[in-house]
C-alpha cells in the first residue's frame, strides 16, 4: 500500500490525542491483518469512497486505551468500558476519518466518508472491500490501539465484484 495512505492516518490520529487528550502514542510497524476478527474491544469503521479508490477505514481500541483516552477528554475517571467509551469511539472514528480525508485532499485524492459504524466485542470487522487489511499498530501508556485501512482501487474492485 502506498505510504502517501499511511501517513495521513498516523499525522491524524497523533494530532488527535496531543491536542484533545493530551496524550502521545508511539506506531509500531505496519503490517497485513491476517482475518477478520477485531483487535480491540470496541471498533469505529467508516466506508470511504472517492474518484478513483474504494475502501474504509477502522480503529479498534483495548479497554485501557480507550478508557484512558475517555478521561482525559471528559476530564473524569472513566475506569471500564462504557457507553461513554463507544460513543467517543464513534466520534474519533470521524475525527480520524476527517482528518486524514484533509489530508489525502491536499495529496490529490479525493474521499467521501459516511457515518460510523460501532462493531463491539467479537463481532466481525467487515472492511468494505475485498483485498489486504494493512493494520498500523499503536501503543499508548494506557495501551494498545489500532488502525486499519482497506483501499483498492476502483478498476480493481470492479474486476473483483464480476469475479
Amino acid at each position: 500500500m502506498n505510504v502517501d495512505f499511511i501517513n495521513p492516518f498516523i499525522e491524524t490520529i497523533d494530532n488527535i490525542l496531543a491536542t484533545m487528550a493530551s496524550m502521545t502514542c508511539e506506531h509500531g510497524k505496519p503490517y497485513l491483518k491476517d482475518g477478520i476478527a477485531p483487535l480491540g474491544v470496541v471498533t469505529g469503521l467508516i466506508p470511504m469512497e472517492g474518484d478513483a479508490v474504494h475502501g474504509s477505514l477502522a480503529i479498534s481500541f483495548s479497554e485501557g486505551a480507550i478508557c484512558k483516552i475517555s478521561s482525559s477528554m471528559l476530564g473524569e475517571d472513566v475506569a471500564e468500558l462504557d457507553d461513554t467509551c463507544k460513543d467517543l469511539t464513534g466520534e474519533l472514528t470521524n475525527m480520524l476519518s476527517g482528518g486524514a480525508r484533509k489530508l489525502l485532499w491536499e495529496k490529490g485524492y479525493n474521499f467521501e466518508m459516511a457515518k460510523p459504524e460501532m462493531v463491539e466485542g467479537e463481532a466481525d470487522v467487515q472492511h468494505s472491500v475485498n483485498g489486504p487489511v494493512l493494520v498500523i499498530p499503536f501503543n499508548t501508556k494506557a495501551g494498545p490501539f489500532f488502525i486499519e485501512v482497506a483501499i483498492c482501487n476502483k478498476l480493481r474492485k470492479a474486476v473483483l465484484d464480476t469475479a
